[in-house]
């Protein structure tokens, strides 16, 4: 009688095993990582000896263009990666940027831009109402600086089942350009009054995959320095001007109290020696007297009615 129950009671649980079995989807565990390969990635500076960029992304898509997985690395000379045999594509350039964002799902839409800010930001309003803008450039969205960049692409990497030593070296090379900024013979500039600029008609990205600007324009904003009671300075990197933009370039100065100027600057930007490295020069802005006031608008703000010297 025991032997038989003891035969029942081991029938139940064989009953339940199978049960619990059924009602679970299992999957199998794979020891066989044979699909699996290292891959050593290797940057090549010499494009641009004086980089120093604090880390490198690189970005893998699938040969589709459909994105696969990102990797950041610490060093700028690279390192390895573990990852599924097959085809990619690759597109890479330095991290640990504050104003720069990345976005873009497909090997063909990856980008890099700057983030938005307010149009006064860079002295530190940016909760005081906003000035007047270009015509031309009114509907422009506001962006950072952007800091300097290197980056660029490979097109083609088979990665080997099972192969010992793969690697692949990446070029980068300068993807911003400099913009220096110097505006002469300010008059009446105080300590109390605090100053900003913006540049507009500037490319809003760079479309790594293509090599190429953005078509699409963007004011820049950026803060200026006092090289001496009468001179007004900045130098800042950006993507530069957008090969598809054929209208003017405004250099549009604003201070604190409420004073702006706009200079054109479209012949400097467009006939710039160097597009990597252009210079802006202008001469004469007349801030009010201390103590003289405003005279008041709809906006509050006042435009400088002045001859301007360009050089």
């Amino acid at each position: 009688m025991r032997r038989l129950v003891n035969i029942m009671k081991l029938g139940a649980m064989l009953l339940w095993t199978m049960s619990v079995a059924l009602s679970c989807e299992h999957k199998t565990l794979c020891f066989d990582h044979s699909h699996m390969a290292d891959l050593e990635i290797k940057f090549d500076w010499s494009g641009a000896p004086e980089a120093d960029p604090n880390t490198m992304v690189v970005q893998l898509f699938n040969i589709d263009g459909s994105h696969y997985q990102r990797w950041e690395f610490s060093s700028k000379d690279g390192g390895k990666i573990r990852i599924e045999a097959g085809e990619y594509r690759m597109l890479f350039h330095n991290g640990e940027m504050s104003s720069v964002t990345e976005r873009g799902g497909m090997y063909g839409d990856y980008e890099l831009t700057t983030r938005q800010q307010s149009l006064l930001a860079p002295m530190g309003r940016a909760d005081m109402n906003a000035p007047p803008r270009p015509e031309e450039a009114e509907d422009e969205p506001v962006l950072d600086v952007s800091e300097e960049i290197w980056g660029g692409r490979c097109e083609y990497v088979q990665i080997l089942r099972g192969a010992e030593g793969q690697s692949v070296t990446l070029k980068p090379v300068k993807a911003t350009s400099e913009y220096s900024v110097e505006v002469r013979e300010v008059k009446n500039m105080t300590p109390s009054v605090e100053i900003s600029a913006a540049l507009t008609g500037m490319a809003q990205s760079w479309k790594i995959a293509d090599n190429i600007l953005s078509d699409q324009t963007a004011t820049i904003s950026f803060g200026l320095s006092r090289k001496d009671e009468t001179t007004l300075v900045a130098k800042f990197a950006l993507f530069g001007d957008s090969p598809e933009h054929n209208g003017k370039h405004f250099l549009s100065l604003y201070t604190s109290n409420k004073r702006y100027k706009d200079f054109d600057v479209t012949d400097l930007v467009h006939n710039a020696p160097d597009p990597k490295n252009v210079q802006l020069i202008v001469s004469g802005l007349e801030l009010p007297e201390e103590g003289t006031g405003m005279t008041p608008g709809i906006s509050g703000w006042e435009e400088q009615e002045f001859d301007i010297n360009m050089n």
